[in-house]
């Protein structure tokens, strides 16, 4: 390891010797009186010591690193469906009431409940939207209709390994706002278009950058 003198001038560090970087690589450690912010933000100078490690004996553990990939340059890859969904799945019996199947949607915050197949022999879903159209605009007392009554189906389904693209699109042909992911005859999970919303949000769309080979 070697030190050498330096200088921080409330932004930056100024090394006050020359750096023995001669054909290698190193990496710079700095050695404050203080909290480097705190200086920042007060302008002051203080003196420091600047150790410099050589990267030959962390050149392996390195290179690790660097492979990973790396979220700007992969923000806008494809993603799957598994990636994104929800997979806490808050199921009812069909033979509960509809009362109950709310008051189990407020308690765990979400807007749609799965209902068990019941006698139905296959699953179904009732959302709120399901409530306003079949319940509230319809006059009829919760707490007298059962959910298998009201809830839709047949279910539309995706799997872990389907694209967000081809989710959307799905959600698109088929005029539903979310999707049941599937795996063989369970549901594992929920996706929804809030979900995708999301991560156009957070990561952006479209497909990556051209990388262009350099022939020269």
């Amino acid at each position: 390891m070697h030190t050498i003198a330096g200088r921080f001038n409330g932004q930056t560090i100024e090394l006050l010797e020359d750096a023995p970087v001669a054909s290698e690589a190193f990496v710079l450690v700095t050695f404050l009186e203080g909290s480097m912010e705190l200086a920042a933000a007060r302008g002051q100078r203080r003196s420091v010591s600047v150790a410099m490690y050589n990267l030959d004996a962390y050149r392996q553990s390195l290179a690790k690193t660097m492979a990973k990939p790396s979220p700007s340059i992969d923000r806008q890859r494809p993603f799957s469906v598994g990636e994104v969904m929800t997979r806490k799945v808050i199921s009812v019996a069909p033979g509960a009431n509809v009362m109950e199947a709310m008051h189990l949607m407020h308690q765990h915050g979400i807007t749609s409940v799965l209902v068990e197949p019941g006698d139905y022999g296959e699953w179904g879903i009732m959302t709120m939207r399901d409530v306003l159209k079949r319940i509230v605009n319809a006059n009829r007392a919760p707490e007298e209709v059962l959910v298998g009554t009201i809830a839709t189906r047949p279910l539309i389904y995706v799997t872990a390994e389907t694209s967000l693209r081809e989710c959307s699109q799905l959600m698109i042909d088929k005029n539903i706002r979310r999707a049941v992911v599937r795996e063989g005859d369970e549901p594992v999970g929920i996706i929804s278009d809030t979900d995708l919303f999301q991560v156009v949000e957070e990561r952006g769309w479209g497909p990556p950058e051209p990388v262009e080979d350099d022939h020269l």
